[in-house]
């Protein structure tokens, strides 16, 4: 312990001499001094030359006043990217207090054209119950059982009768997210491997059964009401959840 106490008390012991020129760093210093003054004060004068040579090229011969160039203007041009979606409602979200928000709304794979609901009607041959009568809604001109183009879905609105009973049925072909399982709905694995989506409701006296299926680009759902109005109920639905299913699943039944 006393060779370490006496090691670190003579550690700094018998330093070497300072050999400092004192006058002559004080002669050097105010050398340095004067340079960088005379350094700076042509930094000064070139300044100075420089604002003024563009001036004068811009004076006229004529007179004393001096004109100088404008500056151009720049313009920034923002150019929108494209988007998947060309269509666009105006909402208000709940709960805020601005303005109309633009929500967009979503675009199927492929132009909704009325040659396609052509092609989409002939698919749904067969795909009813044998024996089942179809029939416009009332107040609906649209020809039973086919599908029309509309606005960006194909829509088919029918009166179907069965043997077990009457009511509207609705096809849709709808473009967005693919369909998910809601609280209470079942799901029916589909030989092709997807998954349809059934629900039930009811209100009083009238039934609703709900149908989606996922396709490229959106979802097909069908609607099977037990009522033509959606106000009277005819007592039994015309389709079971398994022919609705059937419907839904129709093979090519894409956009």
């Amino acid at each position: 312990m006393t060779d370490i106490k006496q090691t670190l008390e003579t550690a700094f012991d018998g330093e070497p001499p300072l050999t400092l020129d004192l006058p002559g760093i004080m002669k050097t210093g105010k050398r340095r001094v004067t340079v960088r003054r005379v350094a700076a004060g042509v930094a000064v004068l070139a300044t100075a030359t420089v604002v003024c040579v563009p001036a004068m090229l811009g004076s006229s011969g004529g007179g004393g006043s001096v004109q100088v160039a404008s500056q151009p203007t720049v313009s920034l041009t923002t150019t929108a990217s494209p988007s998947t979606t060309s269509m666009a409602t105006e909402t208000t979200k709940p709960g805020t207090t601005g303005g109309p928000q633009t929500m967009p709304v979503p675009q199927p794979p492929r132009p909704v054209t009325d040659e396609r609901a052509a092609q989409l009607t002939a698919l749904l041959a067969g795909s009813l119950p044998a024996g089942a009568r179809v029939a416009p809604i009332p107040g609906d001109p649209m020809t039973p059982w086919t599908f029309a183009a509309s606005g960006n879905q194909y829509k088919s609105v029918t009166e179907v009768t069965t043997e077990a009973g009457r009511g509207m049925v609705l096809v849709y072909l709808v473009p967005g997210d693919e369909p998910k399982c809601e609280p209470g709905c079942e799901t029916v694995r589909l030989p092709d491997g997807r998954t349809a989506f059934v629900s039930r409701s009811s209100f009083e006296e009238r039934t609703l059964l709900l149908v989606d299926v996922a396709i490229p680009g959106g979802r097909v759902h069908v609607q099977v009401h037990n009522s033509s109005d959606k106000a009277t109920s005819n007592g039994n639905a015309p389709l079971t959840a398994e022919e609705a299913v059937k419907v839904a699943a129709i093979p090519g039944l894409t956009f």
